[in-house]
């Protein structure tokens, strides 16, 4: 493994309490928090702002133990006299005095799932249960006849674990029978904290130095200890997807874990020795303390895939031979090394070494199959174009997935991205619905958020094949999701970034400058002034600073077509003559220019663009007889310029058609400062004749035309 850096910066702390936090717990509803102090008080928080919503006073002694109900409606708290008080959830009054309990410290409390059992452990090698109705004792106590340090019900509430200082002893509840005693354990792995799997299927004990699990449906322990903490571990939280585990060690750090191999991904460090652990409702977070007198905030970078190390910072900024080289390195330290096989699989896979890619996930797959060794193994088959077969290990990667709900979701758009990069569009877009419709409370942002930037794929292939309705309509569905309602989104799925180099941090931004050309691109210039005001009140200030160029010149582009009252034919040209013709000739051939077309499509473009003009006919009544007095110069607006050419009845004064061959007109032209490409021109070939009713319509105001070779007959605007 790449050396974990510790972090040491929380992103907030709680500070309130005068004397040490012993623990804390959070509440369903994801708004607060709770903490316990040997101040002998409770503080109720409020997580969003982090004020102390309620002091909470009644013991007499250290509080060292709480708990919340499943519901939030009760707080149970234990303290160093034996000493038990019950509160209310939401408003943080007592709802009894403090019941003396036990005779000794009470070291550790819980409630039943259904929250009418409270469970109260203590040094006295007593279990006891009261009920939270009545508050007296129910049942008889459970005689541990050793110290009692821990006790958990499962999340079913069908077993009750209780760790002592020898093992840890399993009993149904409702009955009082003993299930199991898991015994044999290393004196250095005496049991501190007690922690469920969410399905129930595993049991985790973090004591002496290491964590140990257990298989529930056989009691038999699973793997090896895991190894990193240097001194011993005060509690162990799991993860609500059960996929990570945080521990809290004497050594000052809180290490975060990953289930699937126990293996560290990330460390927070103290000023002191830890006591206590938690994760927020929704997982973003861990709350944890020590002997500072607050509690810590750190925000949990959620990887399913690649570590939190060296070589995953460097595949988040881009530097692939830097993370090459550092997994090649752990792979010489250690040859048998699986983890490290895979990852430098994504690494070769977006360097686009496609052979070396698919034999290190071989590699990996042949020392250890796992989760990322197929998943590895499935992209190098896609950037292979090899789809079937990688089909086959996405789907063997699902067996490694512990049947959770969130990594399976993961793994299945992983595939969805894959296959997508494979050109099998449809199919990964599908997959994305069939998600959506299957489980539609499992991380909907992951799956927006994966819809959306497949979506801009797709627009940007359209814009680049000259398809530009089709591209601004998938960079509108983009921009119009609420995939990018967070600025923190490309924080929160770093794993896209590091396995496909995904830009989600500036994705929102790039749609909608896209989105912008697109529109102006395919001739729709009211579409694309609105999507330009829609970008600028969409983005912040950092990202409107950023683009500012890139803004102005695009209004610069749309200037001289739009005008204030219905933005468009009615702006002025730049450099347009009195008379009607343009003093800079190329004007059209830059503004296409500078937006990206091909060649080949300009002059369809313009010729497009004259069309739709002469199909603006207005009829006007005959002007009255000129005036004597002198002409004077007015500027001549693109509409009025239209006009002129193409709707004043004959019998007005209109400037001649004018007779020079094409040849001459290019040299004009040349002469003038346009290019001297052809493209830029519309020639007499590329006019399209008018449709013979509309000809027929405006005979009886026709008057004689020019018939010259140059124009055919019709009227033109080429010189």
């Amino acid at each position: 493994m790449s050396q974990l850096i510790p972090s040491t910066t929380p992103i907030r702390t709680f500070e309130d309490h005068e004397r040490a936090v012993n623990a804390v717990a959070v509440f369903p509803d994801k708004r607060r928090m709770i903490t316990c102090s040997d101040d002998k008080t409770l503080r109720l928080w409020d997580l969003e702002t982090g004020v102390v919503l309620k002091k909470m006073e009644g013991h007499n002694n250290w509080v060292q133990a709480l708990a919340v109900s499943r519901d939030g409606q009760i707080i149970a708290s234990g303290d160093y006299n034996g000493e038990v008080i019950a509160w209310h959830g939401e408003t943080g009054e007592s709802i009894t005095q403090p019941i003396k309990a036990h005779s000794s410290r009470i070291i550790s409390v819980d409630f039943s799932p259904d929250g009418t059992v409270l469970a109260t452990a203590s040094w006295n090698d007593t279990v006891k249960f009261w009920s939270t109705k009545t508050w007296q004792m129910q049942g008889e106590p459970i005689e541990c006849g050793i110290r009692v340090n821990c006790i958990r019900y499962s999340p079913s509430g069908q077993l009750l674990a209780i760790a002592t200082r020898h093992d840890i002893q399993i009993y149904k509840p409702g009955t009082m029978e003993h299930v199991a005693s898991l015994t044999g354990l290393n004196p250095s792995n005496i049991g501190a904290s007690l922690a469920w799997m969410p399905n129930c299927t595993r049991l985790l004990l973090g004591g002496g130095k290491s964590i140990l699990e257990w298989d529930t449906s056989t009691w038999e322990q699973v793997g090896h200890s895991w190894k990193g903490h240097t001194n011993a571990i005060n509690a162990i939280a799991i993860h609500p997807t059960g996929t990570l585990v945080a521990s809290a060690s004497i050594d000052n750090h809180v290490r975060l874990w990953r289930l699937s191999d126990q293996q560290t991904i990330a460390i927070f460090q103290h000023s002191s020795a830890t006591k206590y652990v938690a994760f927020s409702v929704d997982g973003r977070h861990i709350l944890s303390g020590d002997d500072d007198n607050l509690t810590s905030e750190w925000a949990v970078q959620h990887s399913k895939i690649l570590d939190i190390t060296t070589a995953r910072d460097a595949c988040l900024t881009g530097d692939l031979s830097i993370a090459e080289e550092l997994l090649t390195q752990e792979i010489h330290a250690n040859a048998d090394d699986f983890t490290s096989y895979a990852h430098r699989s994504f690494v070769m896979a977006r360097k686009h070494n496609l052979d070396h890619a698919l034999e290190d996930a071989i590699k990996s797959i042949n020392i250890k199959p796992s989760l990322i060794g197929f998943i590895s193994k499935g992209i190098a088959l896609c950037g292979k174009g090899h789809v079937r077969e990688a089909r086959v290990a996405f789907d063997v990667a699902s067996m490694f997935t512990n049947q959770n709900s969130e990594t399976n979701q993961f793994l299945l758009l992983i595939k969805a991205i894959a296959l997508f990069n494979a050109d099998q569009h449809e199919e990964a877009m599908l997959l994305i619905k069939d998600l959506a419709a299957a489980c539609p409370n499992v991380d909907p942002v992951a799956r927006r958020v994966v819809e959306t930037y497949l979506r801009v794929q797709l627009g940007i292939k359209a814009f680049d094949s000259a398809h530009h309705d089709e591209a601004a309509n998938h960079f509108t569905a983009a921009v119009n999701s609420d995939a990018f309602s967070s600025n923190d989104i490309h924080l929160a799925y770093q794993d896209l970034t590091v396995l496909f180099g995904w830009d989600l941090k500036y994705l929102l931004l790039t749609t909608h400058q896209k989105r912008c050309q697109a529109f102006l691109l395919a001739g729709t210039l009211d579409e694309a002034l609105e999507a330009h005001k829609s970008m600028m009140d969409a983005i912040d200030e950092t990202a409107k600073a950023s683009c500012l160029n890139w803004s102005n010149e695009f209004k610069e582009k749309c200037s001289p077509l739009a005008t204030h009252n219905d933005r468009i034919l009615g702006a002025e040209i730049p450099g347009q003559d009195d008379d009607g013709y343009d003093a800079e000739p190329n004007f059209f051939y830059e503004m296409y220019q500078s937006s990206g077309p091909r060649l080949q499509q300009r002059a369809g473009r313009l010729k497009r663009l004259g069309l739709a003009m002469t199909r603006m006919p207005q009829s006007l009544p005959a002007p009255a007889p000129p005036a004597t007095s002198p002409p004077v110069a007015t500027t001549t607006t693109f509409k009025t310029h239209i006009r002129r050419l193409f709707t004043l009845p004959l019998h007005h004064a209109t400037p001649p058609v004018v007779d020079v061959p094409f040849a001459q007109g290019r040299q004009r032209n040349a002469a003038a400062g346009a290019p001297g490409s052809e493209h830029s021109l519309i020639r007499d070939e590329d006019a399209l004749p008018e449709d013979p009713n509309t000809q027929q319509q405006h005979q009886p105001v026709a008057g004689q035309v020019d018939t010259g070779e140059h124009g055919g007959g019709l009227s033109c605007c080429c010189c």
